[in-house]
């Protein structure tokens, strides 16, 4: 039994070059197009590249982070397990607790500062390429704005 397939069915329905005909004459080179969505894309590559190294770098610091973490807990638990008056532990714990907790702030905003550089450069790539591209199909209008006398004169010797 042979299936039915809508798609193939659809595309041998309609006649696309009759489609395409009203679009002969586009206000812009089509050429130049393509070439700056190539652009486009190679820019969206480059900074999914760039965030994807900033992930990187945040998972490898979150992963050292931890490591410490785990010693710091091992180098606490010893030192609050040794034998010293409750006094002793007491201030031990209280210096124990500021110390990890400045580096823990300080941590945090080492990983803040990774992820900004990271959306910052991604961003900038990005909105480069956004005004380059906006500068080319400008471009490439008048470009075609200023070759429309010659075809319509072309048109009329014909």
């Amino acid at each position: 039994m042979a299936q039915n397939n809508p798609f193939a069915e659809f595309f041998s329905q309609n006649d696309f070059a009759k489609a395409f005909e009203q679009y002969q004459n586009l206000p812009f080179n089509m050429d130049t197009l393509l070439d700056t969505q190539r652009k486009n894309m190679q820019a969206l590559t480059e900074a999914q590249q760039l965030a994807l190294e900033g992930f990187q770098a945040i998972a490898q610091r979150q992963s050292e982070i931890m490591s410490q973490i785990v010693e710091d807990n091992s180098a606490i638990a010893k030192e609050l397990m040794g034998e010293s008056t409750p006094e002793e532990k007491f201030s031990k714990n209280a210096d124990l607790f500021k110390k990890v907790y400045e580096r823990t702030i300080t941590n945090m905003q080492e990983l803040s500062e990774i992820a900004g550089k990271s959306n910052t450069e991604a961003g900038n790539i990005i909105n480069k390429r956004v005004s380059a591209s906006m500068n080319e199909i400008k471009n490439s209008v008048k470009k075609t704005e200023a070759k429309a006398p010659e075809k319509a004169a072309q048109k009329k010797a014909a």
